[in-house]
């Protein structure tokens, strides 16, 4: 029984030492394209739809990492604003409506489409997270 706990243990550790190596960063990895955090960026937020030319609500994560709100908006609607950015910190971008309808939101940093979605529904939400 000692010898199974000691097995158990030994193999746990080096479960653990092989996990946290394959976790390490490698430059070779890095797509940061070699930029270097904090780095001020552009973002723009953009909702267009052939369904419909209103939404219910909007909210994005705006220039302070907070969230707005924007209720009854228009569409094509089209936010943008420049940022100080982290590695690891995050956009995010939603819309709801009364009824199905088709939406594709989109997230770009200096003008490159980083996260979209393209889809149907009454509530439809996209992310980014700075790598």
């Amino acid at each position: 029984m000692k010898t199974i706990k000691t097995l158990s243990t030994f193999l746990l550790l080096a479960f653990s030492a092989l996990f946290l190596i394959s976790c390490r960063s490698d430059s070779s990895d890095d797509n940061s394209g070699g930029s270097s955090y904090p780095k001020q960026v552009s973002i723009t937020y953009r909702i267009t739809s052939t369904t419909t030319s209103s939404l219910l609500h909007i909210g994005y994560k705006n220039e302070t990492g907070g969230t707005t709100d924007v209720n009854n908006p228009s569409l094509p609607f089209t936010k943008t604003f420049t940022r100080m950015v982290n590695q690891f910190d995050n956009l995010s971008l939603s819309c709801s409506s009364n009824t199905t309808q088709t939406v594709k939101l989109e997230i770009l940093v200096d003008n490159k489409v980083v996260n979209f979605t393209d889809n149907t529904s009454t509530i439809s939400s996209v992310a980014y997270v700075f790598p």
